[in-house]
């Protein structure tokens, strides 16, 4: 077992030459490793994970890994922690991506249904009053059964995510990354290209979940990319809201202009089946009347 927390990457294949990888690919690996340590090193301290969560600088020394010097065998790096929760960060990793890997090994490819299809059909789905809006409270008693894992292990599997970009970039070629973790448990992940990106597949994964009704200010509202800030007035939280037309964006407009609130329906952004009731992004519905 473990002192503190081990972290090991292994990259073999056409990234690796003469046992060395280049500067970006290290960088780019040794950040995001570090930040999904991050991320589970806030929700070990605050009991949960919300979007806009960020470090302290006190957090740092807690949550620091220290990389060791790189050892032979296509490219070793190992990184370890001083930390008495160092174990638990690493623990907490491998449980946010155990169930993606182990989905990822089953047969198939699930259907995907794009964000506009399901806005439409929300959008039909209010109109013709078949589904009633949630006041916002509800929410949090009784959640979307789309939200099946905490936003702990969205945060984390979108690091980890990035870490395998690298694998799945043309300019890796056929090479492969194993992933071993060491803390209370040991557990050791293994992927290449096809696998790389079957894990992006499902971590990404893009959901409309079912209509909540926002009481909002407007804040910033930008028509080129359809979206804006709203802060909601229940909780004094900040979320992105998303727009699918033109024609959504300016039924909002004009409470930017006048400051009033404004009450719409809208349906929380859900990823990989997880979303920050407090703060997650919402897609814009309709106005209430």
């Amino acid at each position: 077992m473990a002192k503190n927390g081990i972290i090991k990457l292994h990259y073999e294949g056409n990234i690796v030459t003469d046992h060395r990888v280049t500067a970006r690919t290290l960088g780019k690996t040794l950040i995001h490793l570090q930040n999904a340590l991050d991320r589970a090193y806030l929700e070990t301290k605050y009991g949960n994970l919300w979007k806009h969560a960020r470090m302290r600088g006190e957090d740092y020394l807690t949550a620091d890994f220290t990389a060791l010097y790189p050892e032979e065998g296509g490219f070793i790096q190992k990184l370890t922690s001083t930390s008495d929760v160092g174990k638990k960060l690493v623990d907490r990793i491998s449980r946010a991506m155990k169930p993606a890997v182990e989905k990822l090994m089953q047969e198939g490819e699930e259907e995907a249904t794009s964000i506009s299809q399901q806005l439409e059909t929300r959008k039909v789905q209010v109109a013709k009053g078949i589904v009633e809006p949630k006041g916002f409270e509800e929410i949090f008693d009784k959640p979307d059964k789309k939200m099946i894992r905490s936003y702990g292990d969205r945060s984390i599997n979108r690091e980890i995510d990035q870490v395998l970009s690298i694998i799945r970039s043309p300019h890796a070629g056929e090479s492969t990354m194993e992933l071993s973790v060491v803390g209370e448990k040991s557990a050791n992940y293994n992927f290449n290209k096809y696998t790389s990106e079957k894990f992006h597949k499902i971590v990404s994964k893009r959901e409309i979940g079912s209509p909540v009704l926002y009481v909002v200010q407007v804040r910033v509202l930008d028509r080129e990319r359809l979206n804006g800030k709203v802060k909601n007035l229940v909780n004094d939280k900040t979320s992105l809201l998303h727009f699918s037309s033109e024609e959504d964006f300016i039924k909002a407009h004009p409470y930017l202009a006048n400051k009033k609130e404004m009450v719409f329906i809208g349906a929380p952004l859900i990823e990989y089946g997880a979303f920050d009731p407090n703060a997650g992004d919402i897609y814009f519905l309709d106005l209430v009347k």
